[in-house]
């Protein structure tokens, strides 16, 4: 009997109130279920994100003009062949080589002889003239042989034909990244100043060094010695 009545029992409708509060704890509890899983894939992608970030931020732009003004504040600080002379002073004041302690290879590092009243481009014992230190060559100190054999070539000046000062340059011109290096180091640089800098800027200071050495006159020293022989 107790079944039967059970059965027969009418069942109660939900009043308006309640179905309310049913939809809208439906409505929460989905929401939450929602948002939880999108707060939880964004922290797991946080850290990749991080990462991502880190790796693009990179140096910010800056222009030819910015980039200019930097390296030449850094060279006002900055000792590369720690001669105790800045490169700042050495490239624009001196006009020494700020790769090299003894630009003009004589024995005494370009400090003594700037300190001492002599030219650091100019070795001790020859005769330069009376020239400003502005208007030096780095090359002044070097002879045309040495040159030769700096870039690490084993140049017969005899078998070479020079018949201007541009077939001297334009020779230099084809030396390879490994013979300068090799010039520099017979120059007197020592291999771990060599190794903090990078075959663009060797190629430029090479470059450099070829302009001068023609606009000196070295060159046409080379060819009187290819005559001379």
């Amino acid at each position: 009997m107790a079944i039967k009545r059970l059965n027969t029992r009418p069942s109660k409708t939900l009043s308006s109130e309640q179905k309310a509060a049913f939809a809208l704890l439906m409505f929460l509890g989905i929401g939450g279920v929602y948002f939880g899983f999108r707060s939880f894939g964004a922290n797991l992608m946080r850290p990749i994100q991080v990462q991502i970030a880190e790796f693009y931020a990179g140096e910010g732009f800056l222009t030819e003009d910015q980039r200019e003004s930097e390296e030449l504040e850094a060279a006002k600080v900055s000792d590369t062949d720690g001669d105790g002379l800045v490169d700042y002073d050495e490239l624009y004041i001196y006009k020494t080589s700020p790769y090299l302690t003894d630009s003009d290879s004589d024995g005494y590092d370009d400090n003594q002889e700037v300190f001492s009243g002599n030219d650091p481009n100019c070795p001790v014992g020859r005769d330069c003239g009376v020239v400003a230190a502005s208007e030096e060559a780095n090359t002044a100190g070097v002879s045309p042989s040495s040159i030769l054999q700096g870039a690490g070539t084993s140049v017969d000046l005899e078998a070479v034909k020079f018949d201007t000062p541009k077939d001297v340059t334009d020779y230099f011109e084809q030396i390879n990244i490994d013979e300068i290096r090799k010039a520099l180091l017979a120059a007197g640089m020592s291999e771990e100043q060599l190794d903090l800098i990078d075959d663009e800027t060797l190629k430029d200071y090479f470059a450099g060094t070829l302009e001068e050495a023609s606009e000196s006159g070295v060159f046409d020293e080379v060819l009187e010695e290819v005559v001379a022989e």
